[in-house]
């Protein structure tokens, strides 16, 4: 059987009552197959605009269909509400939702809410001003680490230095990562073939760790 679209809906408000403006975003978790039907629906960002009265309707496909591999795929669903912190959960589609249809509201995280700091991105500080005016245009003040002058540049220089990717290009069961973040990182691990790997992570300091695998390859670590 072919993927069943399912119609998500939702509508926000404010603390005050009113209809809230902003933006959600859709993505499902991961690639999402029907061999017997040789269809394949990849992980693409779905972005709905809350409308004048604080409404949004989305079409996406449910993550429970019969045939449907993997099961378990989930959609994580970011809210930027203007006025409002970044919030992020992940939500499941059930393929026998009433009339094809569901309300945001309705549907329980099928996990506890992601937990993570609120940057201040280009989006966020253009949504936070005049239509007018831009995140360039915003002057920011250098620091001893950030030395952009603006907002916009900043916030770029802050995307670059809160991620790094370590090339492992020798075979080798420890990895030996020094990326000078001064935090604590995420680490994903890929090997050659781009498959996910799994290691013990072990940190060394705020700027260097080491990844124990139980068989030695090559590939990429990244974090962030």
């Amino acid at each position: 059987m072919a993927f069943t679209p399912i119609t998500v809906t939702g509508e926000f408000l404010s603390a005050t009552g009113e209809a809230g403006s902003g933006r959600i975003t859709f993505l499902a978790t991961s690639t999402m197959r029907q061999p017997a039907e040789n269809i394949t629906v990849a992980p693409t960002e779905v972005t709905a605009t809350l409308s004048a009265s604080g409404t949004f309707s989305v079409v996406l496909y449910a993550t429970n269909d019969t045939g449907t591999v993997p099961q378990g795929v989930t959609y994580e669903v970011t809210e930027r509400i203007r006025g409002a912190s970044l919030n992020k959960y992940f939500i499941s589609l059930d393929k026998d939702a009433i009339g094809g249809t569901v309300d945001l509201a309705d549907l329980v995280p099928n996990i506890d809410p992601v937990v993570q700091v609120n940057y201040a991105t280009v989006e966020y500080v253009d949504d936070a001003f005049s239509e007018s005016a831009s995140a360039a245009s915003i002057n920011f003040n250098p620091t001893s680490e950030i030395l952009s002058t603006n907002v916009q540049d900043a916030i770029e220089e802050i995307r670059t230095r809160s991620r790094y990717v370590h090339d492992q290009p020798s075979a080798s069961s420890t990895w030996s990562i020094t990326h000078n973040m001064k935090f604590y990182p995420n680490v994903s691990i890929v090997d050659t073939a781009l498959f996910k790997v799994v290691g013990e992570v072990t940190y060394i300091s705020e700027n260097a760790l080491t990844v124990t695998f139980s068989h030695s390859f090559a590939g990429k670590a990244y974090l962030s």
